[in-house]
């Protein structure tokens, strides 16, 4: 049996179904390249399983895949089959006859509710990325304004590049959103930071878009929600998280 098992923000948040699958595992890897942990690192989630972890890169994930066999599994901070590269790898597991099976963990969507916003009133989800030389992509910004237009939340995931320790704050997902919303649709918009969620010290602070440049935070991971219509529940709850 090979296994993709979702492990959560903290090494912690391993449950005991996760625990088990791996006991059963002669070799265990971890995606070092989709996400990161809100606290904690692998060396305190080996004491946890009392097992070696072997780190796999981009490469080693997506391209050479040796770790893809019988009596193994990888591990993923948060939710098991949340990113492409890990239902692609399900795909493959199948294709070469390999028993597989998947098992959930926490991540950041469960964390939503914490707002205050209602869940059933997210939109589509959207990842916001780094532009880079003659890439400057647009279309998460189309989203969100398809999700205002029939009044719904839009939980916006924030780019992460593992190997250059570069993670992305929501000062600068507003500064590209900024650059491209030149009707300034988003200026009065209500906006909820989430940060570092999962760990002892997470943190949720609301704002009004336009006053994004106050935001001066150094925790990582970080999301962002860009809030639809609020009904008079949400806009109590969000004005608990006001700083000024």
């Amino acid at each position: 049996m090979f296994y993709i098992i979702g492990i959560g923000l903290v090494p912690e948040q391993l449950t005991l179904e996760a625990k088990v699958a791996i006991d059963n595992c002669k070799e265990v890897y971890i995606d070092n390249y989709t996400n990161i942990f809100s606290q904690g690192n692998i060396l305190s989630l080996e004491k946890i399983i009392n097992k070696k972890i072997i780190s796999l890169n981009r490469t080693e994930l997506e391209q050479e895949k040796k770790f893809l066999k019988k009596d193994a599994c990888l591990l993923v901070i948060g939710n098991a089959l949340s990113a492409t590269t890990h239902y692609s790898l399900y795909q493959d597991a199948k294709s070469k006859n390999i028993n597989i099976k998947i098992i959930p963990g926490i991540s950041i969507f469960n964390y939503r509710a914490h707002s205050g916003l209602y869940e059933y009133k997210f939109g589509k989800t959207v990842s916001i990325v780094y532009p880079e030389k003659n890439y400057f992509p647009t279309s998460f910004y189309n989203i969100i304004l398809d999700n205002l237009k029939i009044k719904a939340h839009t939980f916006c995931l924030l780019d992460i590049k593992v190997l250059e320790k570069r993670f992305m704050s929501v000062y600068e997902a507003c500064e590209i959103l900024e650059t491209i919303d030149t009707k300034k649709i988003l200026e009065n918009i209500n906006c909820l930071a989430l940060i570092k969620m999962g760990c002892d010290n997470q943190k949720i602070i609301s704002f009004i878009f336009k006053d994004y440049k106050k935001l001066k935070i150094e925790e990582f991971p970080q999301t962002i929600i860009i809030c639809g219509e609020l009904n008079e529940f949400e806009r109590v709850a969000i004005n608990e998280y006001r700083t000024n």
